[in-house]
């Protein structure tokens, strides 16, 4: 007879299988999740290098564009004061005689006019008539050294006669020690001769400031007698510091920087990063020459250093981004350590695991229902957010069921999770965009009030605020020359993004047409030319351009398609004024404007506004309207600009109540307030 089998209990056996199923299955998922938590910080590590790549060429690419957009206005400006030293000579009789004097200590640091002759043999008499009629550009310089305070440090012109004229605040550096004629011949200096042999506004090298303040670039252009021929060069300068923080400036964490380099490869900011990129450890041969032949890209170089660089084509730069490679991946290093530590945890895990198992199969011999104990405690823990684990299907029953269906609910909230997490960071970046976007769009408009304290013949106020986080209205003010303030409102159509862009486009064309000392009949016209000429996405906008003549109260006008102004003459009401709507600019080229003029006494009120005023929406859709705007402006007419605004944007609130804004709103409003008392003249 056969002996008979050790004897094994069915729970011994229970128990031993499940304990064997389980630890297998354990130690596969921990290997399964070790080798996956691996590939997901090389995944990372590869993600976050291209992602940074393609921001930094992104970022490179932004900046560059946005300093080639404010080298161009400078030009813009040069170009619009040569025409005007043009007109100068082609017309001295229109013009009344301006002294200008030599420098004077008494002046320091007050912007004035003053000369210097170009040596002594020059007599003053043979070019006293020039200097007079030379000095009403006093008119056109300040307007432009006011906007533009703390960057352009000097404005100044040459002529072929000798005669040098300077316009800034550094008349107690410049004066002579009596006070005399100061001389000083820059004919052959390399602004005036660059700027003769391009015949077109251009851009100096970098050279150090002669006052001590920095390295500078002058932008330059030359300027015709009624002949044609060459009289002189104007020009203007630049400090790179005052331009890098403008347009350069970005913080990319520790030990990443932005510079610029010239054409000959020289850093010329910021000056405490490197003097030239030959000096820079971190870049090897290749990035160098990439640069130096004024390639657009982003390079590793073989220190683990990343290189951002595009050129700036309107000074013949590159602005190159530094970035260790060390600070990309950074969160891949922080991964590393946290990988240990799962894997601490995932062995205690296991540890508790199994001796829940064990006990789990010394019950289930004894107890039909433990396998839904069991079943309970694996969805507890994934409900506690351990997505990864998936609860083991013991048997071909309801029970079994149940516990597939809540394998399929982790691995769906897994996907849901992922496809939740790439959407989330996709809005966050879209929304730091968007952000950027709208303090750019904001800087871009006058917002500094009172706009111009030192002047009491006039308070103005305006405001813009946009539907979505950028929009496509903006408005504008600015003195043309002393007496001539020039006053814009405009309305982009569409919104958001293309208009904010096109917005951006059209007030600077409106601003430097503006600036030729034109009708608001011509700068429509010149803007229309501007805007149509490369206009392929067939985009237009309405715009109110006045000009108001400060020593007369005369507003002349024109409109292209724009909403009616609203006018309170003095000591009356506000009234709407139906002026001649002329087309929109951007739809046509030649389209031709009309103006018009109306006659403020002091205390008139001018009010101009874009069509997201009367046409803001209740939630019955019922429109704001004009009559409810002239209403809310007479609630109290007498109130200032900014009171009035405050008025009208509480009184659409209040209709609107809850509705949704629609479109962008945009105010300006100004008072007139008769001339100033004049002030003697030394």
């Amino acid at each position: 007879m056969d002996s008979e089998k050790k004897r094994r209990p069915i729970s011994a056996q229970v128990q031993q299988l499940v304990l064997t199923i389980a630890v297998g299955a354990l130690l596969l998922s921990g290997l399964i999740a070790v080798f996956s938590m691996q590939r997901i910080k090389h995944l990372s590590e590869e993600a976050l290098l291209t992602r940074m790549e393609h921001t930094l060429s992104e970022r490179v690419q932004s900046k560059a564009l946005l300093a080639d957009s404010e080298l161009g206005k400078y030009a813009g400006y040069i170009e619009a004061f040569a025409e005007y030293l043009h007109q100068l000579y082609v017309a001295p009789e229109e013009y009344v005689a301006h002294p200008v004097l030599p420098p004077d200590k008494n002046n320091g640091g007050v912007y004035t006019l003053q000369r210097a002759l170009a040596s002594e043999s020059l007599s003053l008499g043979r070019v006293k008539t020039e200097i007079d009629l030379l000095g009403n550009a006093e008119q056109i310089f300040h307007p432009v050294m006011i906007e533009e305070r703390g960057l352009i440090t000097s404005i100044y012109l040459e002529t072929e006669s000798g005669v040098m004229i300077a316009y800034d605040q550094n008349a107690d550096i410049s004066a002579a020690e009596d006070n005399g004629e100061v001389y000083a011949d820059f004919r052959d200096s390399g602004w005036y001769r660059l700027a003769m042999e391009k015949e077109k506004p251009c851009f100096t090298d970098v050279y150090e400031d002669s006052f001590g303040r920095g390295l500078t670039i002058s932008c330059a252009a030359p300027f015709y007698d009624a002949s044609g021929k060459p009289a002189g060069v104007v020009a203007m300068d630049i400090l790179i510091a005052d331009l890098y923080d403008r347009v350069v400036e970005l913080d990319l964490g520790e030990n990443a920087y932005a510079f610029l380099v010239d054409s000959k490869g020289n850093a010329i900011a910021p000056e405490a990063a490197i003097n030239s990129i030959q000096d820079d450890p971190d870049m090897d041969q290749t990035v160098r020459s990439q640069i130096l032949n004024r390639r657009t890209g982003v390079e590793m170089a073989r220190t683990g250093t990343y290189y951002a660089f595009t050129p700036i084509t309107s000074v013949d730069w590159m602005l190159c981004i530094h970035v260790p490679q060390e600070l990309i991946l950074a969160p891949v290093k922080t991964m590393d350590s946290n990988v240990l530590t799962l894997i601490m945890v995932f062995l205690a895990v296991v540890l508790v695991i199994l001796l829940l198992v064990l006990s789990a199969a010394r019950k289930f011999s004894a107890k039909l229902t433990e396998p839904l104990i069991e079943l309970g405690k694996d969805v507890g823990v994934i409900s506690g957010g351990n997505l990864d684990y998936r609860a083991v299907v013991r048997n071909n029953d309801e029970i079994g069921d149940l516990a597939i269906r809540f394998n399929e609910m982790a691995d769906s909230l897994k996907k849901y999770i992922k496809h939740l997490t790439t959407v989330t960071a996709k809005n966050e970046r879209i929304t730091a965009e968007l952000t950027l976007a709208t303090r750019i769009q904001a800087d871009m408009l006058p917002h500094i009030f009172p706009a111009f304290p030192e002047r009491s013949d006039l308070d103005l106020f305006a405001s813009m605020t946009p539907a979505k986080e950028v929009g496509g209205d903006f408005y504008d003010f600015f003195f043309i020359d002393d007496d001539h303030l020039c006053l814009v409102i405009a309305d982009v159509s569409g919104k958001g993004v293309p208009a904010a862009l096109f917005m951006m486009v059209s007030k600077i064309v409106l601003q430097s047409s503006a600036m030729l000392g034109i009708s608001p009949a011509e700068i429509l016209k010149k803007t229309n030319d501007s805007l149509c000429a490369n206009n392929q996405e067939e985009m237009f906008v309405t715009v109110w351009v006045g000009i108001l003549e400060m020593s007369t109260g005369k507003l002349t006008a024109s409109n292209a398609g724009h909403e009616y102004p609203v006018i309170r003459h003095a000591d009356g009401k506000f009234e709407l004024f139906k002026d001649k709507h002329g087309f929109v600019i951007g739809g046509m080229e030649g389209v031709r404007y009309k103006n018009y003029s109306v006659q403020l006494e002091p205390g008139a009120k001018l009010f101009v506004y874009t069509d997201g005023v009367p046409e803001a929406t209740d939630a019955d859709n019922q429109l704001f309207g004009t009559d409810r705007l002239v209403e809310a402006l007479n609630h109290d007419p007498e109130a200032s600009p900014e009171k009035l605004l405050k008025n009208v944007r509480k009184a659409v609130d209040n209709f609107v109540k809850d509705a949704e804004q629609f479109d962008d709103l945009t105010m300006l409003c100004v008072e007139y307030k008769g001339k100033d008392e004049p002030e003697d003249e030394n």
